[in-house]
This record gives C-alpha cells, structure tokens and sequence, in this order.
C-alpha cells in the first residue's frame, strides 16, 4: 500500500490541479486503507465528469475530515457546486454547512 501511496498520490494532486471550474454536482467517495500500519480514510470529491478535486486523508470519519475535505475542495475550485453527494453518513451534513453555502447541502 506504501507503495501505491507514493506513486498516485503526486497523480492524485495532478489531477486536481485542473479542477477548478466545477459547477453541477460534486461526489464525495472514501475508502478505509491501511497505509503504514496504520488505518486511514482516504475521502476524495469527485467532480460531475470524474475529475478529482482533491483527496484528504484522516485516522478518522468525523466532522472535522468532513470539513478539511469540503474546505480544501472549495478552496480548489473557482465555482461553488449546485450540489453535493455523499453517501449519507451522519458527518457529512456538518462538515458540509460549515464548508459550503447553505444552497448547496
């Protein structure tokens, strides 16, 4: 896993690099890996076309990795969303109308 790390994680940021005008609707996909021997939760926001906007890593799923995902991604992207997918875990609607503007959530 170290491995995979190290070789996507700069492609990773590459590819959020370059999204910077998201205006439909943006997804929030996590995993659980095991990076180090260490668990970790991988969240990424993916725009409407599959492009990521950013990638967070966090020892857990709570609001504050919610807000550091929604945060590093609007601070990314030049155009705030219409609308936000998650799947429907409890920490997502904090982290969400701490980060994005109320019409969004």
């Amino acid at each position: 896993i170290y491995q995979w790390v190290q070789r996507f994680t700069p492609l990773l940021a590459q590819a959020a690099a370059h999204a910077d005008t998201v205006s439909g609707t943006v997804v929030e996909d996590e995993t659980y890996v095991k990076v180090s021997s260490r668990w970790r939760y991988i969240s990424r926001a993916i725009d409407q076309f599959g492009q990521v906007i950013d990638a967070y890593g966090s020892p857990r799923r709570d609001a504050g990795a919610a807000r550091g995902l929604f945060t590093r991604a609007l601070s990314t992207t030049k155009a705030i969303p219409m609308k936000v997918t998650t799947d429907k875990a409890a920490v997502y609607p904090r982290g969400c109308r701490i980060s994005w503007p109320e019409s969004v959530v």
